[in-house]
């Protein structure tokens, strides 16, 4: 294995100090510009490469910036992440991606990793099984600045940036209302989550605009695949004298399990059943029916937290006010819920 080149072998090399070699590289202003110059050729004529990691701890700054989401295989979460590297990486920040899969365990891991990483700042969306914030002390501890974005505590004194969940809800409630339907049930994710709670709030606030029943019986809570989904639409709808002319589902794979279970029973969607999903998944526009659903922006959520923490990052020692930024979603109205 050939002997890896050092900054020593660059001014060996030029016959000058391993600081001027230094000061070159990264254009010190002490330097001038013909040296610098020569300093760049002879290390990339030597396949010299930097030790970003041992720069960084000298200097103090990093250059990585860690990022803790739910599941990487996520359509809504890989976008996210999308819109975060299209900050990130032209301002100079690598990405460390860990996943949570769902557990609060490994949530708490992904922190101490990170933590040990010793990354610049930390952007964080919380697993399912998250009830409170308490293990972001961790972070707040060691003073790495943190960001949350999509699933967050609103209650704790931390910069987040989230989706208009509550008056998106209320208003696909209203369009189907619009739409002829007035018997809507509820499929939702876990309510230990701020993004479920308010999708959960937007649709009973939506029916009590209406004058439209409420019926505890027709809303599940901590739905989380699309087998259940199926389960649940399956059993909702055993009762031929008295069930939903309309489903509002908190994600597009619970849709898609309630439309698979509808067609099972031999229910027309959207004539006899309108249903809703949310997220707006690369599926929505091909299944049949299509499917309406909510866009939620997830590269806009993305771009907007790595902003506000590039900024704390870089502007550390000045008083920072804490941001909550509301990314408004918008409703794609497709087949599924026009009787």
């Amino acid at each position: 294995m050939s002997k890896k080149v050092t900054i020593k072998d660059v001014a060996k090399k030029l016959n000058v100090t391993t600081s001027t070699v230094s000061r070159a590289l990264n254009d010190h202003h002490s330097i001038s510009e013909k040296t610098k110059k020569l300093v760049r050729k002879t290390a990339e004529e030597l396949n010299y490469s930097p030790n970003k990691v041992a720069a960084s701890l000298r200097s103090g700054k990093g250059n990585s910036i860690g990022v803790i989401i739910p599941k990487i295989n996520s359509n809504f979460m890989s976008n996210c992440v999308f819109g975060i590297e299209g900050v990130t990486y032209p301002s100079g920040y690598n990405l460390i991606i860990c996943q949570s899969n769902e557990n609060f365990e490994k949530e708490v891991d992904n922190i101490r990793t990170l933590i040990d990483s010793q990354v610049s700042g930390i952007l964080m969306s919380f697993s399912n099984s998250t009830h409170n914030s308490k293990h972001l002390k961790l972070i707040l501890d060691k003073n790495i600045p943190i960001v949350l974005f999509d699933r967050v505590d609103m209650s704790a004194d931390i910069d987040c940036v989230v989706n208009d969940d509550y008056q998106i809800s209320k208003d696909s409630i209203n369009h189907l209302v619009q739409n002829g339907y007035k018997k809507i049930a509820f499929l939702g994710g876990p309510t230990n989550l701020s993004v479920y709670r308010d999708r959960l709030k937007g649709y009973r606030e939506g029916l009590l605009i209406s004058s439209l029943e409420l019926k505890e019986s027709w809303i599940f809570e901590s739905i989380k695949t699309r087998q259940e989904a199926h389960s649940i639409t399956l059993d909702l709808f055993e009762n031929k004298n008295d069930y939903p002319d309309a489903i509002f589902c908190t994600g597009d794979v619970l849709a898609l399990g309630a439309i698979e279970a509808l067609k099972k029973l031999n229910i027309d969607v959207p004539k006899q059943v309108g249903v809703i999903g949310y997220s707006n998944h690369k599926f929505a526009d091909i299944i049949n029916p299509s499917l309406t659903s909510i866009e939620q922006f997830p590269q806009e959520i993305g771009g907007n937290a790595a902003k506000i923490l590039i900024d704390i990052i870089e502007n550390k020692n000045t008083n920072h006010i804490k941001k909550s930024v509301l990314i408004k979603s918008k409703l794609i109205v497709r087949d599924s819920s026009n009787k």
